[in-house]
Parts: structure tokens; sequence; C-alpha cells
């Protein structure tokens, strides 16, 4: 059952309880509640301890997750919309990588960027309408993981490690598109599908990193 709506005097700011809120975003709970607790969504605690957010700010975040393209995808909303709610949940996954902390900031936030990248580019090669749609927008996503693989050989990543994060994000890429055909109503054999090119597309981007790790020139250490 969803919380019951609340309304401040002052300002007739409309709060909602976590699972309302949690419902309008798309994400679990425990999502929302970690989004709140890395401060990238305001929530007001009551005395109680228990967590309001502001109704205006989910929907301005449901806006920046929309983005421009508002068309639906198979399962039924945007790609950008997905792929901003799905990057949101799988960026602690690659932030516990060892070598990602000897980057330098710079380094961090262009893998941040890669990172939607990747996101958004195996999304739209799961909803391509055509083989020239699905390829195009898998291209940058391709570009993106290989770059993951020259900035981790040249930090000394352990490809191992990399490789099993990927897997991670393997699962919880297939398990969000399963919920979303799911509660989009599709069929078993359109989701299953839709399940088969994800993975063929998380393929893809694990053959690009593969590539680049081995063939980028590693750091030569100098001698005392």
């Amino acid at each position: 059952m969803s919380t019951p709506r609340h309304h401040t005097v002052e300002d007739h700011e409309v709060w909602l309880g976590v699972q309302e809120a949690s419902d309008m975003l798309g994400v679990s709970p425990a999502t929302l509640r970690r989004w709140s607790a890395a401060g990238k969504v305001r929530a007001f605690t009551t005395p109680g301890g228990h967590r309001r957010y502001a109704e205006t700010t989910i929907r301005q975040l449901l806006g920046r997750a929309a983005g421009t393209d508002s068309s639906g995808s198979a399962w039924g909303e945007s790609v950008d919309r997905s792929a901003w709610l799905l990057h949101e949940q799988l960026a602690p996954v690659c932030g516990g990588l060892s070598w990602i902390q000897r980057t330098t900031p710079d380094e961090r936030q262009i893998l941040g960027l890669a990172g939607r990248s990747m996101v958004h580019g195996l999304l739209g090669y799961v909803d391509g309408r055509s083989d020239p749609e699905s390829e195009a927008a898998i291209r940058p996503a391709i570009e993106a993981a290989a770059l993951h693989g020259r900035i981790a050989a040249r930090h000394h990543g352990d490809l191992g490690e990399t490789l099993e994060t990927f897997h991670r994000i393997r699962g919880a890429v297939v398990d969000d598109l399963a919920a979303r055909a799911c509660l989009a109503g599709l069929d078993t054999p359109r989701a299953t599908r839709l399940m088969a090119r994800a993975n063929d597309g998380v393929d893809r981007l694990i053959v690009a990193l593969v590539d680049a790790h081995a063939a980028a020139p590693r750091p030569v250490a100098r001698s005392s």
C-alpha cells in the first residue's frame, strides 16, 4: 500500500513516502534510500526517522531522466529514462573497482561519462527496430568499453576483477529489463528476445574491453 501524501501548511508542498516516491521513479525503495544517503535525492527526515520526498523533486528527476527522448521503448518507457535510472543503480558497482582509486579526477569524470554511454548504447542496441539502428546505438558503447579497458591497463587494473564487475553488470541489466518487460506486459517470446539481445550486447562490450586492455601500452617503471 502506498504511503499517504503529506502537505505542508507553509508552501503546500506535497511530501511522499519512500514507497510512493520510488514507485514514481520506477526504482526500488532500497535504491532510493541509497541515492538519498549519497546526496543525489534530497529528503526530509521526520522526527520519527521516516524519509519524506518533495513531489516537485521527484518530478524534476523524472524530467531529467526523460531527456529529450519521449518515445517509448519495447518495454514501455524511453531509453533515455531507463538508461539514467539503470546507470544510477550500476554506478556503485563500478566504483568499487580497486584500480578506480588510482585514477585522476579527470579520468574518473571520463569514466562516469563512458559508463552512461555504455548503458545508453546497450539499451539502444536492445531496443533497435533494425540492425542498422541497433549497430548505431551500440557503437559509442563499444568505444566507451574500450576506453575503460585502456584506463584500467594504464593503472595496472586487474583484468579479472574488471571482467567480474562487467558480469555483475550483465546480471543487473538483464534483471532490470526482465522486470520492466514484466511490468510492460510483454509476452514470453518477446521478453526472451530482449534478454538474449542484452546478453549479446554485453558480450560485445566485454570483448572491446578485453581487446583494448591487452593492446594498451603499460607504463614503464623507472629504474632507481
